[in-house]
């Protein structure tokens, strides 16, 4: 899908004729002034004077970015100009040093649902320019509640939506599509292919393909993260086999499984142990009713946009500080709404009921 990247022009006569043509060059330049003149203020003489000088001397010249798919041209600031602007208003939350970092990480999503809210968040926050995108799955009507998509993406291959969304964003980024998703003959490529990622992010259903990742990325010494819908909240596993590659895969609540144990499951089975990896006593009052309900008054496990939201944010926020160095050990941390927003969720009276109601559902899940 090379053709439909995003094509880059230092002159406008190199680019295709017929496009609709947008002016965001000079508009970049005045903004880029006051963001390097902080102590300046929009519309006073001293500003409007100083913003004179600057214009007539700056010395950047302009690029135009060519969207096929848009028919579309836009006149703009060359990539590092391009980034400082995108970037100024996250400092000082992140530095200088931690968004060159950040920025020049190697990551790979493997799974679009969750996985493309985290592609987001990463892109946003001028994360990493080299992202590996996979998934074999088309866009349908009920991927429309959390996924950043339209009606007019419908039938649209996950990963190309996705792609669009990233370069409209950000046109320099180096995306490779794997829109046939990955498979147990290409999952180490995937991970270990130039360029070698830095952090792995399991966003998959396939439990085969989550078991084989994560043998893979132990043994090269490569971080997984994996976030997981939970009614309003957010399950974030955090695999620093880059630090512990003795860890035992999915903190070890598998045993000792390969990828060929859990091949040809039926959807019951495969739902029992994808709810014994995430585990029952994080999972939300309203996602064990869910669960027990698959098959029966709803037709998969529920997810929300509001916590694909939260899942993205969570795992770009790991990113982050695995690639700065910082501290994020291994470890599963539940991140959600309810203990924050709903008053009593954590007296003692309303966690003991939801420890009977979770023993009720281990009881029970799997065996009807």
């Amino acid at each position: 899908m090379s053709q439909d990247k995003p094509l880059i022009f230092s002159s406008e006569k190199e680019a295709p004729s017929g496009a609709a043509l947008i002016e965001a060059f000079e508009s970049s330049l005045r903004e880029l002034f006051f963001i390097r003149n902080p102590h300046l203020k929009k519309h006073t003489p001293e500003s409007e004077e100083s913003l004179k000088i600057f214009l007539n001397t700056h010395g950047i010249h302009p690029i135009w970015i060519f969207y096929p798919w848009l028919n579309t041209l836009i006149r703009t600031v060359p990539e590092d100009i391009y980034f400082e602007l995108r970037t100024a208003r996250n400092r000082n939350i992140i530095t200088q040093e931690e968004q060159e970092k950040y920025r020049n990480a190697a990551v790979g999503i493997a799974g679009l649902s969750v996985g493309s809210s985290a592609l987001c968040a990463l892109a946003m926050g001028g994360g990493p320019k080299t992202i590996k995108i996979a998934d074999f799955d088309t866009i349908e009507i009920s991927n429309l509640n959390r996924m950043r998509a339209g009606l007019s993406d419908v039938g649209k291959n996950k990963t190309l939506v996705a792609a669009y969304n990233v370069w409209g964003l950000d046109p320099f980024a180096d995306l490779a599509i794997w829109d046939q998703g990955v498979s147990r003959e290409t999952i180490r490529d995937f991970i270990l292919g130039t360029p070698r990622l830095d952090v792995f992010i399991d966003e998959m259903d396939s439990l085969d393909l989550k078991i084989l990742s994560r043998l893979i990325c132990r043994e090269q010494k490569i971080p997984v993260l994996m976030a997981t819908d939970n009614g309003d909240s957010i399950i974030l596993d955090v695999e620093r086999y880059d630090q512990e590659p003795d860890r035992a895969i999915f903190h070890g609540l598998v045993g000792d499984m390969k990828a060929e144990d859990v091949t040809n499951l039926t959807y019951k089975d495969w739902l029992v142990l994808a709810t014994k990896i995430v585990g029952p006593d994080y999972l939300t009052e309203r996602m064990q009713e869910s669960l027990i309900n698959i098959g029966k008054t709803i037709p998969a496990v529920p997810q929300l946009g509001t916590t694909a939201a939260i899942a993205g944010s969570s795992i770009s926020y790991a990113v982050r500080r695995i690639v700065n160095g910082q501290d994020m050990p291994s470890g599963r941390y539940a991140i959600g709404l309810e203990e924050k927003l709903i008053p009593q969720y954590m007296n003692e009276e309303n966690i003991q009921k939801r420890q009977e109601k979770t023993q009720e559902f281990i009881n029970s899940f799997g065996k009807k």
